[in-house]
C-alpha cells in the first residue's frame, strides 16, 4: 500500500462496529479478517497458534467482558500490526455516511481528481486545498484534501480509477447542503495496490456510459451521448469564491429515453459556442445535480470531456419543456446586466422609491412597485411583484438592497429591468456591505444601463468596465504570436525560463497548454476600436485551434505566421463582438468574451425595428 497520511493518534481501544446516533465511526473486522491479518503480517504463527493466543487472551480479560472478535484484534495490537491499517473489506459504505459521523474511514473508487488551489488564510499564511470524488456500489461522495494531503495528488500517487482508504475523515455539509468529507491533519489515505484492489472489486454503479432515462441527481463519471436541442449564448459571471471571472453556456440534450439540460461551464462553453442544433455529442466524465427548480441537469465541468460531431444517429424521444435556462450564476455589476439573464444577484443603494400600484390580472389581485437602485457602475430600475411587495414596505432611499436569483427583461425604451420573482432572495442593509458609502447625489445622475448594441463612437470613459456589444468590419490584426502557454492546471500565463515553463501558482510545468490570445481593430462606422480575443473566440475567427497555431509557429520558426498565413480570412469580416470595455495606456478596447459572425441582412432587419421601436 501507497501510504499518504499526516500524524494519526493511536487507538488502543477495542474496536465496536459503528452505532447509530453516535459520531466517531468505528470499524470492527471479523474474526476470520483479523486472524488472516495476523497471518499475513506473523508468519511465524500459524492459524492454530493465533486461535490460541485469542482465547488466552478471553480468559485473561474476562470471557464475559472480551468477545472473540475484540481478543483477536487486541492480540494483534501486542503483535505489533497497525490496525489503523484497517482491512478494506471492513468497509463504511458511501451511503451510511451521515452528517453526524465524526471520523469515517471507508474504502472506494476515485472517479474524479480536481486541481489543487491556494488560499490565504486569515490568520496568515498560504493553504493548500483539493478535490476528489470517489464511489462505491451505494453512491458518490466528496472528499477535501487539505494541505500536506494534497500531495497524494501532486505527486500523482492519486489518479482516476485509483481504489483509496479514507481515514480519520469528518463529514460536513458542502455544495447545496450535500455531505462531503475532509481530510486534515489528523486523517490520511491509503491507496491500495492493484491485487488489493482487484480483491475487492468495488463497483460503481454510476459509472459507465447511461442514457437520459437512466440519470438522477448525484451521479459522477457519467458517460452520456446526446444530440443538441435550443442552445443558449455563452455568458459571463463573477465567481463568488476568487472574484474571477466564470463562463456557463447550456443547451437541452436528448436521446431514445428523454432529455435533460446540459450546462457547460468555462473552457467547455467555449468550446461549444459553435454548436449547431441536431449536433451529436459524447460526455465523458459529467455529473449530474438538481436545478433550481428541481429537475436533474448534467453539468459538464474542469473534469470532463466532450466528443463533438459524432456520425451516430439518435431518435429523440418527445422534448421535455424545461423552464427558462440558468445563464448566469452570482453576482453582477449593473453596468454588466443584459436581457434574458437568470438567476442574477445585484447589490446597490436605493436611488429613489415608487409608489406600489394595484392591478387584477385573471381574477387575481396583485401588486408591482419599481424602485431605482444604484451601484458603482450604473442604476436600473428593480421591479417586485406581490409577496415581495410587502417584504419591501419600509424600504427608503438611501438603504441598501441585496437580491440573489433575479432575471433581467427589456423594459421601456430598451431599459433593462431587474425583476424579483417568487424564488428570489431579499436582504435589507446587509451588515457587510459597501455600497452604502456611495453619494446618492452622484448616483441620481447616472444614466439607467440600457439594452441592445452601442456604437463605438458613443463608446467613452463613463463605458469603462461595461460590458457592451459591438457589431462591425475586421479593419486590421495584429501580426504578433496569437497564442500563449499556459499552466494546464490553473490556466495562467508561464514564464519561460532556459527552454522550462514555470507557473507562478503551480510551480514547473511540464508540459504548458497553449491557449490563444491577439488583437483586432473593429470598425463599424462611427468609429473604431481595438477587441482583444481569447480562447475560443480568437480561435473562431482565425480558424485554427492555438495548439495548431502553435505547431504553425514551430514549424516556420515565425511566431506571426499564423496571423500573416490567415489575414485575408479575417479581414473585412463582418462580425458582432460582446465584451468588457476596458483602458489600456490611456486608450479604450474591448476584451471579447463572445464572437459571432454577423449575416448583413438580419442585422438591416435588426436595425429597422430598432427604429420602429423608437419612432413607436
Amino acid at each position: 500500500m501507497n501510504h499518504y497520511q499526516s500524524p494519526l493518534k493511536d487507538c488502543n481501544q477495542t474496536i465496536p462496529r459503528h452505532t447509530p446516533g453516535i459520531g466517531t465511526v468505528y470499524i470492527v473486522l471479523t474474526l476470520e479478517e483479523t486472524i488472516e491479518l495476523i497471518l499475513k503480517n506473523s508468519s511465524e504463527y500459524d492459524r492454530k497458534d493465533i486461535l490460541k493466543l485469542i482465547e488466552d487472551k478471553r480468559k485473561e480479560l474476562g470471557p464475559e467482558v472480551v468477545n472473540e472478535e475484540s481478543a483477536a484484534m487486541i492480540v494483534a495490537r501486542e503483535l505489533g500490526i497497525d490496525l489503523q491499517q484497517v482491512s478494506p473489506k471492513a468497509r463504511l459504505r458511501i451511503e451510511d455516511v451521515t452528517e453526524e459521523n465524526r471520523s469515517v474511514t471507508l474504502t472506494a473508487k476515485v472517479v474524479n481528481v480536481g486541481t489543487i488551489r491556494t488560499f490565504s488564510r486569515p490568520g496568515g499564511g498560504e493553504g493548500k486545498v483539493a478535490s476528489i470524488i470517489v464511489a462505491d456500489e451505494t453512491g458518490q461522495i466528496r472528499v477535501a484534501l487539505w494541505d500536506e494531503i494534497t500531495s497524494a495528488i501532486t505527486e500523482g500517487a492519486i489518479t482516476v480509477g485509483s481504489v483509496i482508504q479514507v481515514r480519520g475523515a469528518y463529514v460536513k455539509k458542502g455544495l447545496r447542503g450535500a455531505l462531503e468529507l475532509n481530510l486534515g491533519r489528523m486523517g490520511g489515505i491509503t491507496v491500495l495496490e492493484d491485487d488489493e484492489a482487484k480483491e475487492l472489486d468495488i463497483k460503481t454503479a454510476e459509472s459507465g456510459s447511461v442514457h437520459v432515462g437512466d440519470l438522477h441527481d448525484k451521479m459522477f463519471d457519467v458517460t452520456l451521448v446526446l444530440r443538441l436541442d435550443r442552445l443558449q449564448n455563452l455568458t459571463t459571471f463573477t465567481r463568488k469564491t476568487d472574484g474571477a471571472e466564470g463562463k456557463v453556456m447550456s443547451a437541452v440534450g436528448v436521446d431514445e429515453t428523454g432529455s435533460i439540460r446540459v450546462v457547460f461551464w468555462d473552457n467547455h462553453a467555449e468550446q461549444m459556442q459553435g454548436a449547431k442544433e441536431g449536433e451529436v455529442i459524447k460526455l465523458t466524465g459529467s455529473y449530474t445535480k438538481a436545478g433550481r427548480n428541481g429537475e436533474v441537469e448534467i453539468h459538464v465541468g474542469r473534469s470532463a470531456k466532450i466528443e463533438r460531431g459524432l456520425k451516430e444517429k439518435i431518435t429523440a424521444a418527445k422534448i421535455k419543456e424545461f423552464p427558462v435556462a440558468v445563464q448566469i450564476i452570482g453576482k453582477k455589476n449593473i453596468s454588466d446586466l443584459s436581457v434574458e439573464m437568470r438567476d442574477v444577484d445585484i447589490e446597490g443603494k436605493v436611488v429613489k422609491v415608487f409608489q406600489p400600484t394595484s392591478f387584477e390580472r385573471e381574477g387575481k389581485a396583485g401588486k408591482v412597485q419599481n424602485m431605482i437602485v444604484a451601484d458603482e457602475s450604473g442604476t436600473t430600475r428593480v421591479t417586485f411583484w406581490t409577496e415581495q411587495v410587502d417584504l419591501i414596505k419600509d424600504l427608503q432611499q438611501g438603504d441598501v438592497i441585496r437580491i440573489r436569483h433575479g432575471y433581467i427583461k427589456e423594459g421601456l425604451r430598451g431599459a433593462m429591468e431587474y425583476h424579483v420573482g417568487r424564488r428570489s432572495e431579499i436582504e435589507i442593509n446587509p451588515e457587510d456591505s459597501n455600497v452604502g458609502q456611495l453619494d446618492l447625489s452622484e448616483l441620481a445622475q447616472r444614466p439607467a444601463v440600457q439594452a441592445g448594441r452601442v456604437m463605438v463612437g458613443h463608446i467613452g470613459d463613463e463605458t469603462e468596465g461595461k460590458t457592451v456589444e459591438l457589431c462591425g468590419i475586421i479593419v486590421a490584426v495584429a501580426r504578433t504570436s496569437p497564442v500563449y502557454a499556459s499552466c494546464p492546471n490553473c490556466r495562467k500565463k508561464t514564464e519561460e525560463r532556459d527552454g522550462k515553463y514555470f507557473c507562478a501558482v503551480c510551480g514547473k510545468v511540464d508540459k504548458p497548454e497553449y491557449r490563444m490570445l491577439y488583437k483586432v481593430t473593429l470598425d463599424d462606422g462611427s468609429g473604431s476600436i481595438r477587441a482583444t480575443l481569447f480562447g475560443k473566440t480568437g480561435e473562431d475567427l482565425l480558424q485554427m485551434t492555438a495548439q495548431q497555431a502553435q505547431d504553425l509557429m514551430v514549424k516556420s520558426g515565425n511566431k506571426s505566421f499564423p496571423m500573416e498565413q490567415n489575414s485575408n480570412k479575417m479581414l473585412g469580416r463582418y462580425v458582432t463582438i460582446r465584451g468588457r470595455v476596458s483602458k489600456f495606456r490611456d486608450t479604450l478596447e474591448i476584451s471579447a468574451s463572445e464572437l459571432l459572425f454577423a449575416d448583413p441582412i438580419e442585422e438591416i432587419r435588426r436595425t429597422r425595428e430598432d427604429v420602429v421601436k423608437l419612432a413607436g
